[in-house]
């Protein structure tokens, strides 16, 4: 595979998950469903992609990047004809939260998509599942892509791991209260 495409991969996994580790610094979540571009429905360049979001944060680096190891992920990402699935909680999360498996949450968002199974790895921390598309059945890769996202969410909502929308940790003042005129 192309040098470039993975490096543009890892680089995507590493800003993102500066960018979850930011919001589960500031709201407490750690368990994110996470669209990716750089992959394009590719499960080598899935892993690609996990080595960004997992790598070691350089203090010195101009640039921050990766730093999200701890957190839970699923990856999601279309191509032409695939979609490319990867779930990663590691162990300290499968400890702190037993009924919350990677299998279940897997296989979710396998079934919301829809398509036919091409490939699937589960390890102790990491289920990785390739899907083809059926034009002709209407499995689209992006709309699968999109089933699956929100089947993920559905999955987080319905384990508490995100808080409600209506949450009053979000609490969001009246403007005349605040002294704020419009």
């Amino acid at each position: 595979m192309a040098e470039k495409l993975i490096s543009v991969a890892k680089k995507e996994g590493g800003k993102k998950g500066v960018d979850i580790v930011g919001m589960s610094d500031m709201g407490g979540v750690k368990y994110f469903n996470v669209v990716l571009e750089s992959a394009n429905g590719d499960l080598t360049l899935m892993d690609a992609v996990l080595e960004g979001f997992n790598a070691p944060v350089d203090e010195a680096a101009e640039e921050r990047k990766g730093g999200a190891s701890g957190l839970g992920k699923m990856l999601l990402s279309a191509g032409d004809k695939t979609v490319a699935l990867l779930c990663h909680i590691p162990k300290v999360l499968q400890e702190e939260k037993p009924d919350v498996k990677a299998t279940e949450w897997m296989d979710k968002l396998v079934a919301a998509a829809g398509g036919k199974v091409a490939k699937r790895e589960d390890g102790e921390e990491v289920i990785k599942v390739l899907l083809e598309g059926d034009a002709e059945n209407g499995h689209f890769p992006l709309k699968m892509r999109d089933a699956a996202q929100t089947a993920g969410f559905a999955f987080l909502r319905e384990k508490k791991l995100i808080p409600d929308v209506d949450s009053d940790d979000d609490y969001i003042p009246d403007p005349e209260s605040v002294g704020i005129e419009w």
